[in-house]
């Protein structure tokens, strides 16, 4: 049977009450069997429009997908004489706006806030769960209802999903940059956050520190899930919370607030001994031995013609110079950081590539020796070639000290390490650069709260860290951060910025090498690979 007969006040003995008229919609209070529905109408001057018609069309197919007691429940589309619409449940309430109109006091309750964005929060986070985006996020789009006050959420006229292209279409004041810009392919979670933000901000819901890393303009530097945001509302409640305890607590409490507010609580770390010229003060176990090693302050670097060897001039830096041009041999002027098979220099006479152009692929496995092949443009007739065996620049211009980690070590440091925190390794991004954030066995983990961690699928920008925060807060106190540089294949230099490749020291085979191998969707710590393409070089120094 079509619903239209439920709409027809003469058949059913009801009575249509008109409740609600919007810009392109009428709304009608309908009861039919003691039950009360919504009936949701285009206007007539609105139905001529095949955009507008698609788009109401699609609020039904996406919102019947949908069961959360913080949405709204669609129970049917259908047409009659009038045109199509739209039956859903009835919410007896008011918009947020009107709510707030009538009960100016209500947000000022701690428990009030609370139900509000838990409630809200649970919404949108079951509509990203369900690959959706609702992007018309606005206080005339959150209902509160009379009884309990709490959230449903409605009108899904712009959202969208996997099954739909996004429709550009937005509402000014809440809306994302992206969105103003249509820039369709960065929506995302981040957006609706966006919106999110601006409604938290003008309703007084959060603090000013997580509203404004909800209205980043790059999405990328906002909070990426609901969860993320949930998260950080939890700890700036700390705060309020300092600031109605007696005065003998606030200040111990007062020093907690403003770390979780920032990301960081200073506090003094067990002493340390000096970490040497050109490493990172911050130690990393490496076998059950317990036997601890500190990494270079940057990724290992060459330049041919000057025959030299450095580390990079700070950790997140992701080519080294014009790393493209790189087939003049002895005559390059660039500083070189994608290197061919290495060993460590430690085992003179294994098996290994050192740092050459890379014009061509071999297998021919004489070309693997670690004293240099005199076609290869870094060849040194006194088996200098293989970087251990040179003193670096900046790394205290000593031989044979520095070396790569063999793959046992890599293995134990990134999947079996114990360390005071539980964190190995997050990923992250530094001053807008992508890579792998490798932390020290004494980290603090109230220092800076890290998302996705011990996680190889979690995403680059899980964690969006600035320049300033990561020298004082981050570097500073001994992590390590693992460029993705990119990679070198033949002459090529390809990757850059999206994938990270780092060699161990250890061999598979002559023609084969160990390596680690990232990206924004997975994390192989131990990867088997060709050993033609070049790959990135960092080295650690043995705690004496």
């Amino acid at each position: 049977m079509s619903d239209s007969d439920f709409i027809n006040p003469v058949q059913h003995n009801q009575d249509e009450v008109l409740f609600d008229s919007g810009g392109t919609c009428d709304c009608y209070r309908l009861v039919k069997d003691n039950r009360v529905y919504c009936v949701k109408r285009p206007k007539k001057d609105m139905r001529s429009s095949e955009a507008y018609m698609n788009l109401f069309r699609k609020e039904f197919e996406l919102g019947i997908e949908l069961e959360h007691p913080n949405i709204v429940r669609y129970f049917a589309y259908d047409e009659d004489e009038q045109g199509p619409f739209i039956r859903m449940d009835y919410i007896d309430g008011d918009s947020l706006e009107a709510f707030v109109a009538q009960h100016p006091d209500y947000f000022k309750d701690k428990g009030h806030r609370k139900q509000f964005c838990d409630e809200l929060f649970s919404a949108l986070d079951y509509l990203h769960d369900k690959k959706m985006l609702h992007l018309d996020l606005k206080p005339s789009n959150i209902l509160i209802t009379n009884k309990g006050h709490h959230v449903k959420l409605i009108d899904l006229g712009f959202g969208w999903s996997e099954s739909y292209l996004h429709d550009v279409g937005f509402t000014r004041e809440y809306c994302a940059p992206e969105q103003q810009a249509a820039k369709t392919e960065l929506f995302g979670p981040a957006t609706d956050i966006y919106a999110l933000g601006k409604i938290l901000q003008r309703f007084d819901l959060a603090k000013d520190a997580v509203t404004q890393c909800c209205l980043k303009e790059d999405p990328k530097a906002r909070y990426q899930s609901i969860n993320a945001l949930r998260k950080a509302m939890r700890r700036s409640e700390t705060v309020r919370i300092s600031s109605r305890i007696g005065l003998g607590l606030v200040a111990a409490l007062l020093i907690g607030a403003i770390v979780w507010l920032v990301g960081f609580r200073e506090k003094p770390l067990p002493p340390r001994p000096p970490a040497p010229e050109g490493a990172i003060n911050g130690l990393f176990t490496i076998n059950e031995a317990g036997d601890q090693v500190y990494f270079s302050k940057g990724n290992l670097q060459y330049k041919p013609s000057t025959g030299v060897w450095r580390f990079a001039e700070n950790q997140y830096e992701i080519t080294g110079g014009d790393n493209a041009n790189i087939t003049q041999g002895a005559n390059c002027r660039s500083w070189l950081d994608l290197f061919g098979w290495s060993s460590s220099g430690r085992e003179h006479g294994s098996v290994c590539w050192q740092p050459w152009r890379m014009e061509w692929f071999t297998t021919d496995s004489t070309l693997y020796n670690a004293y240099g092949i005199d076609t290869l443009n870094l060849y040194d007739g006194d088996g200098q070639a293989d970087w251990g065996y040179n003193a670096i620049s900046n790394g205290g211009n000593v031989e044979n000290v520095w070396r790569t980690l063999r793959i046992d070590e890599w293995d134990y440091l990134l999947e079996k390490r114990q360390t005071a925190s539980g964190i190995r390794y997050a990923k992250a991004m530094v001053n807008n650069v992508n890579g792998l954030l490798l932390l020290p066995d004494d980290w603090d983990t109230l220092r800076y709260h890290l998302e996705g961690v011990n996680n190889e699928d979690a995403i680059f920008n899980s964690n969006y860290i600035t320049e300033p925060f990561w020298t004082k807060s981050l570097e500073s106190q001994g992590v390590v951060f693992l460029p993705a540089a990119g990679i070198r294949d033949l002459c090529n230099v390809a990757l850059v910025g999206n994938y990270g490749f780092y060699w161990s020291s250890s061999i598979a085979d002559n023609t084969q090498a160990i390596g680690i191998y990232f990206s924004n969707s997975f994390f192989y710590p131990l990867n088997l690979t060709s050993k033609y393409g070049g790959r990135s070089v960092r080295l650690v120094r043995d705690k004496e």
